[in-house]
């Protein structure tokens, strides 16, 4: 909890390679150096908002409507085509038109503990530590239905390139009509964009997510003073994760090495609610956690984490879905409210005062555990406890 209030009441605001950013990263490097933890600052290019990109997609599938209005058929197919494909590749972290806009400085803290008894399996343990800026699609009135509003953009971003090459075909002037009123969805979201970037403010970002770099502070700790026995122990403080997933990006892109042979516990938004582990993750594709992770973690919740559940999170990207989409095993932890939504998910109300010190605790006493027992499992038994996860009724907590 010190940890916690230190980075969003005495740091604030961290927005994506703002100071309050730099000041974090500042910060989680002296708290490991405190600890006698070596650590090394990585630093990497990052876009500062997420909304720029989509910003740009959005205006090239309108454009292809305008295109098609105009009688180019061919070069509305390209631009609706392009646009839809830009958009799935996007959402699913491999970053595209993003790589194409200005950047900025950010950076990855990297501290490693070796394993006590040397070299054996590898754990990665995740956290971000910059926090977003606040939009209306985020406001409390219009939250409940993100995941909805979404899903109807993503129908109208594809419809519009099917719909195109059906014209193209057909020559029917009423499917030029239905392309161009679908084009009406992201026209409205790039005015949501728009608006967010002009009048948005950064958020104190307690709960998302400074409360995940407090268990990766707390953990980093523990293990300091008590060595895996076998595993070696990288923790791993990501910037950009809010514009992108940026962070985690480089951090796999200069490591896929060790990211393939490791296992990476993503914490996210853990500070209110219901503490979850995240089976399925991915806002268009859905990626599996690693099965034999959520083994381990089904065994845990039936002996002795009860409160803890499994859920489904569709709603927004997070970390883990980088190395997911990369075939490499990771699994998110994080806590949602009895709604399915995360606790004042990017907005003003996400502050120290409202993180729940008792959800802290039980995700640090989870993903400790969680911990422990890939230290001290052998491959076959989490093989072969992946069994017991077939019997769990696993939680959607997408919004809707």
């Amino acid at each position: 909890m010190d940890h916690i209030y230190n980075l969003s009441v005495k740091i604030g605001k961290r927005g994506t390679a703002t100071e309050g950013e730099y000041r974090a990263r500042d910060y989680i490097r002296e708290v490991f150096t405190g600890m006698g933890i070596p650590c090394s600052v990585e630093e990497f290019r990052t876009i500062t908002s997420f909304s720029y990109p989509y910003i740009a997609i959005f205006l090239l599938s309108v454009a292809g409507a305008f295109l098609l209005l105009l009688h180019y058929p061919v070069a509305a197919i390209i631009a609706t085509g392009a646009g839809a494909a830009m958009f799935f590749l996007e959402n699913t972290s491999f970053e595209l038109v993003g790589s194409l806009l200005p950047k900025k400085m950010s950076c990855n803290v990297v501290g490693h503990l070796p394993a006590e008894n040397g070299p054996g399996r590898t754990i990665i343990v995740t956290a971000h530590y910059d926090s977003s800026r606040s939009g209306i699609m985020f406001s409390p009135k219009f939250v409940r239905g993100f995941r909805n509003t979404f899903i109807g953009l993503v129908i109208s971003l594809f419809s519009m390139f099917i719909l195109t090459a059906m014209y193209w075909i057909t020559r029917a002037a009423w499917l030029k009509v239905l392309v161009v009123a679908l084009a009406i969805d992201p026209l409205v979201t790039i005015v949501l964009l728009l608006h967010r970037e002009l009048r948005g403010e950064f958020t104190h970002g307690a709960n998302d997510n400074a409360s995940g770099v407090g268990v990766l502070l707390g953990i980093a700790e523990k293990c300091s003073r008590e060595p895996l026995a076998s595993a070696d122990l990288f923790l791993v403080a990501t910037g950009a994760e809010e514009v992108g997933m940026v962070g985690m990006e480089s951090f796999v892109k200069k490591h896929p090495r060790l990211c393939s042979s490791a296992r990476i516990i993503n914490i996210d938004s853990c500070g209110a609610g219901d503490v979850v582990y995240i089976v399925e993750e991915g806002m268009i594709k859905k990626y599996a956690a690693d099965h034999e992770m959520v083994a381990l973690a089904d065994r845990l919740r039936q002996t002795r984490f009860d409160r803890v559940r499994p859920g489904v999170f569709t709603a927004m990207s997070t970390d883990a879905l980088v190395p997911l989409a990369r075939g490499y095993r990771a699994v998110s932890i994080m806590a949602f409210d009895r709604e399915g939504l995360l606790p004042n998910w990017h907005w003003k109300t996400d502050v120290f005062e409202n993180v729940q010190p008792g959800a802290v605790m039980l995700a640090y006493d989870f993903v400790s555990a969680l911990i422990q027992e890939i230290d001290t499992s052998t491959e076959g038994q989490m093989l072969s406890d992946h069994g017991l996860q077939q019997n769990n009724k696993t939680l959607n907590v997408s919004p809707h």
